[in-house]
């Protein structure tokens, strides 16, 4: 009975280390590659300054007046020059509005165009570095695995040409960079896919197949222990000396 058992649990461990040993492989690179890694450079820190330029402003007539027409409540207000333009960017219950002054007078501006957002977007970097290409992204340019998943639309990935392959993205109707990605992050998020085993969104830590995988690699490991026990020389010995 116990060669039998020897055997079958012998054969089970060969053949869950060979279906799921790829997989370890994954989880042990990834995780290599996460706890050696520079966070800041994933999230695209080492190019941009974290800091917005903002100016003093006053609640003068020309604001009151315009913030009374803002139907929804007011939570926060923010003062940030965007190409030497003051604007006020308004966070209400219902979303975020830009103000525009011009002559002490501010006027509703809907989004910063494309040259604000390129103007915008070198005044938020720490060296010089000329921009490759700027594309509009909108809902249908989107998919479940693009880099930009999960971020607010509409957007525009302003391209860097630098050896990093950087990525900024600017949401026109906040003027605000929403996010950072390059070559490192795509890195990142390749071998978080594959440690997570969610290969859409690489949000969803509860899927079934890291269930399932999560079950058998515990089987893996238990069967090994269960194999060094059963022919282990030392337990052998054990066993005799507790006989006698």
């Amino acid at each position: 009975m116990s060669r039998k058992l020897h055997l079958r649990t012998r054969k089970l461990h060969r053949y869950l280390g060979l279906f799921i040993g790829i997989q370890f492989l994954f989880w042990t690179v990834g995780g290599l590659y996460f706890s050696w890694n520079n966070m800041k450079d994933v999230h695209g820190k080492t190019l941009i300054d974290k800091s917005e330029k903002t100016f003093a402003f006053q609640y003068n007539e020309p604001v009151r007046k315009l913030l009374g027409i803002v139907n929804d409540p007011i939570e926060k207000i923010e003062a940030i020059v965007v190409n030497k333009d003051s604007l006020l960017r308004l966070h209400t219950s219902k979303g975020s509005k830009l103000l525009k002054l011009n002559k002490n007078h501010y006027s509703t501006q809907k989004e910063i165009t494309k040259e604000e957002v390129t103007a915008f977007v070198k005044s938020r970097l720490k060296e010089e570095i000329a921009i490759k290409e700027i594309t509009f992204l909108t809902e249908k340019d989107i998919s479940k695995g693009h880099e930009y998943r999960g971020k607010p639309l509409p957007a525009y990935a302003v391209h860097l040409d630098h050896p990093t392959n950087t990525k900024v993205y600017v949401h026109p109707q906040l003027a605000k960079i929403t996010t950072v990605r390059n070559d490192n992050w795509r890195r990142f998020d390749f071998l978080w896919m594959l440690h997570v085993m969610d290969f859409e969104t690489r949000d969803h830590i509860t899927n079934w197949t890291l269930r399932i995988f999560s079950v058998l690699g515990l089987l893996t490991i238990f069967s090994g222990f269960y194999l060094y026990y059963l022919s282990s020389p030392t337990i052998r010995n054990l066993k005799r000396k507790i006989r006698r």
